[in-house]
């Protein structure tokens, strides 16, 4: 560990109104622990940052998470050199997800991202920190979907229809939440914002079902690493992360984080806090998260450090 997180906040504008963002950096500033929702931070709080250019991940929560829901993997990015940005996407976040499971919602993760981009290298004060040809892309759940169609996936609608008349047994949780088809969206596929920035993607637990067979993903031409739950009882194996590395054309980085369940990507809790969050925060019998996320850590700074020299 070469440096300490540094952390500060704002807002990007996009159509659908503001994006909030949460920064974490690298700086020599000391950082103090603080309790910060369910989460115990240990950052310098509005920091000064160490010189750049530095590497940049972006990060997208899953469904109904918050930009904080991966706090301790930006801090540990943070604290071997890499800026690390989140956002909150509107209208599928923990304080507002009335856009839940809609095709607006799918359509436009992938443009919350774009404008919580341009807003960082835009601004004035951290712009100039940030390397523009060394910038990753980090999601979980429907962040990885976010993060594949930032790369290149195009979302195959047809692909989902058939997924969720077909496999309602074998999956049930994803196919019962009809997600977009619901609203009648008719087109074979979902358009979105592909950013030619990006280059590389980190996708854990990633949601398919259908979404990306293998002409979805043919234009993608960064490097991926996809990590899958193995015990994930919400996107059951093999519709989702085993689908989207099996219809790759040039392969990835994979890894089974075994005994895990879909959540268990989520950065630890504080203990106190834990009973109150049910599976967001507790896990399956001889399942250690702390652990599971140093190692995970680990191979995900492996991967961008060879993605992004």
């Amino acid at each position: 560990m070469a440096f300490n997180a540094g952390f500060t906040s704002f807002r990007a504008k996009d159509n659908d109104g503001a994006v909030p963002c949460a920064l974490w950096y690298p700086t020599h500033e000391a950082p103090q622990v603080f309790k910060h929702g369910v989460y115990d931070f240990n950052v310098a709080k509005n920091a000064q940052a160490c010189d750049g250019p530095l590497p940049l991940v972006m990060m997208s929560h899953g469904s109904g998470g918050t930009r904080f829901g991966h706090c301790k993997t930006a801090e540990f990015l943070a604290q071997h050199g890499y800026g690390v940005l989140a956002t909150e996407h509107p209208f599928n976040n923990f304080f507002d997800d009335s856009g839940a499971g809609s095709a607006k919602t799918y359509q436009n993760r992938s443009r919350h991202m774009k404008s919580a981009l341009d807003a960082l290298l835009n601004d004035d004060t951290w712009g100039p920190f940030i390397d523009p040809d060394r910038i990753a892309i980090f999601g979980f759940s429907l962040g990885g979907f976010t993060a594949l169609t930032c790369v290149g996936a195009k979302p195959y609608v047809d692909g989902l229809r058939h997924h969720i008349r077909a496999n309602r047994e074998f999956d049930p949780t994803f196919c019962g939440y009809e997600v977009i088809v619901r609203d009648g969206f008719d087109a074979p596929y979902m358009p979105i914002t592909p950013d030619p920035r990006y280059k590389a993607c980190i996708a854990l637990a990633p949601v398919s079902g259908g979404l990306f067979p293998k002409e979805s993903l043919q234009d993608i031409s960064v490097p991926l690493q996809i990590w899958r739950a193995e015990h994930d009882m919400v996107l059951r194996n093999p519709f989702h992360a085993d689908e989207i590395k099996n219809n790759l054309p040039q392969g990835c980085d994979y890894h089974i984080t075994k005994k895990a369940g879909h959540f268990s990507y989520l950065s630890p809790v504080r203990d106190d806090v834990k009973q109150t969050l049910g599976e967001l925060a507790n896990d399956n019998p001889g399942f250690d998260r702390k652990a599971a996320h140093q190692d995970m850590h680990g191979k995900i700074l492996t991967f961008l450090e060879g993605s992004l020299a």
